[in-house]
């Protein structure tokens, strides 16, 4: 098998739809929602059972769920304040959900043959969307749902991030079998919603990104399935450069986030969890022979950290039943842990406001 690690989690929300298609999670009985008045929460987007559980994280276990669409292939998330974008995959929609009242708000169409995945917010009103099936993207105003017109990339773009006032979008540059073709690159969409530049990558099929503190964006490339060629690239993005360019990150590493000890750790999906040290050149502090994995079973989905400092890991299981939500200490630790919807990917973190 094949692919980006977007569009392995794709194929396994196809292989498994029919198995899921009873799901409460997706008709109107979401469970009723319970926040307190004023709440941190983790957003996780579920891909098979098409709705995303929000978990307050000061209150874990009155986790809820908000089914997103009844249609469609989700295997991405992108939040601000109280609202939620979903792209639906096959499906050529992206879903708004505003996550204080618990509901989608807008449905908004994309081009046929969008393939719509990956997302990140560009200012507070407009979200972009990436349609890999037509190498391009397309702002979403989240206020209006509507859709504008689309913005040419490169190809196969799968992945986006939010950076400053910019949004970068991560081409993977695959072929019609899913396999990265050459190394990937970086089209960067300015606040006039341009395309400012593009950044050329040394790995292939970049998938995820964080931004350290120490301004680099840190690009994890995910290579092609079954070959083991993850690889991270160390992006500067005011000269607008791939700066550095390590290897040895395994089988379809998938999810990355920067630790509060200035780390980088890295989700890879059948392993666990490595961590890895970009000064002095760079080296793993934790590596593949080594790695972290909570509940002493991959794999490993989404990972991330809280305000609290506190990581929070989501392991699928085989995505037929509901996944959990591991909640470590900084250190590794076990903490706390809530089970939510079926094949949990992805999660991003968000503040909701107290008057609603």
């Amino acid at each position: 098998m094949k692919g980006s690690w977007s569009r392995l989690r794709q194929c396994l929300a196809i292989v498994l739809l029919p198995i899921a298609l009873f799901l409460a999670a997706c008709d109107s009985d979401s469970t009723e929602p319970r926040l307190p008045e004023y709440s941190e929460v983790a957003v996780v987007m579920n891909s098979i059972e098409r709705s995303l559980s929000i978990i307050p994280i000061d209150e874990p276990g009155s986790a809820f769920t908000i089914g997103v669409s009844p249609e469609g292939t989700p295997v991405d998330v992108a939040v601000r304040d109280e609202i939620a974008v979903v792209p639906l995959g096959t499906y050529p929609f992206v879903a708004v959900v505003d996550l204080v009242e618990g509901e989608v708000v807008h449905t908004v169409a994309l081009p046929e043959g969008s393939g719509a995945t990956g997302a990140a917010f560009l200012n507070d009103s407009i979200a972009i969307v990436g349609n890999p099936g037509r190498n391009s993207v397309s702002p979403v105003n989240v206020l209006r749902g509507t859709a504008g017109d689309e913005i040419e990339v490169g190809v196969y773009p799968e992945s986006l991030i939010g950076v400053g006032r910019e949004v970068y979008v991560f081409n993977s540059k695959l072929d019609e079998n899913w396999t990265p073709a050459e190394p990937g690159s970086i089209t960067v969409i300015g606040a006039d919603l341009e395309v400012e530049r593009t950044i050329e990558l040394s790995g292939y099929n970049p998938g995820a990104a964080v931004v350290g503190t120490d301004g680099r964006l840190y690009v994890l490339n995910s290579g092609s399935f079954g070959l083991g060629n993850g690889s991270l690239s160390v992006v500067d993005p005011v000269r607008g450069v791939e700066v550095e360019h390590y290897e040895g990150f395994g089988d379809f590493p998938g999810s990355i986030t920067w630790s509060p000890r200035g780390t980088v750790l890295v989700g890879v999906y059948e392993a666990g969890i490595v961590e890895w040290d970009p000064s002095n050149g760079g080296s793993f502090i934790r590596g593949l022979d080594d790695p972290l994995t909570p509940g002493d079973t991959p794999p490993v989905a989404g990972i991330g950290f809280d305000s609290r400092e506190r990581l929070f890991v989501l392991n699928p299981g085989y995505c037929l039943d509901p996944g959990v939500a591991h909640i470590l200490s900084a250190d590794g630790e076990p903490i706390d842990q809530v089970t939510i919807g079926v094949c949990p990917m992805e999660l991003a973190f968000t503040e909701l406001p107290e008057t609603r």
